[in-house]
């Protein structure tokens, strides 16, 4: 199962954040597998692919990163291979 997660970073969060991640890095839990990771410029907006085969998986890279200092916001979604998949099922 892949999620997408964005996450947006307060401006006056964004110093304690970038510290956080210089400390953990990008944190790969056990049971889930980062597809890619990405900050925006402006080191405001921050987007990253999991996949993992339950969302309890993917919940431990979200604490490191400031849960408390952040908005996340993680979708469950399908490739376009699993959605033609779905939709053949329907039939």
């Amino acid at each position: 199962m892949l999620f997408i997660c964005y996450t947006t970073i307060e401006p006056d969060a964004r110093d304690e954040t970038m510290a956080r991640f210089m400390e953990h890095g990008v944190v790969e839990p056990a049971g889930a597998k980062l597809q890619g990771a990405w900050v925006s410029v402006a080191q405001q907006e921050a987007w990253c692919v999991l996949e993992a085969d339950s969302a309890e998986a993917i919940m431990a890279p979200f604490d490191a990163w400031g849960t408390d200092l952040n908005l996340h916001q993680i979708t469950p979604v399908l490739d376009f291979a699993g959605l033609k998949s779905f939709l053949e099922a329907k039939d």
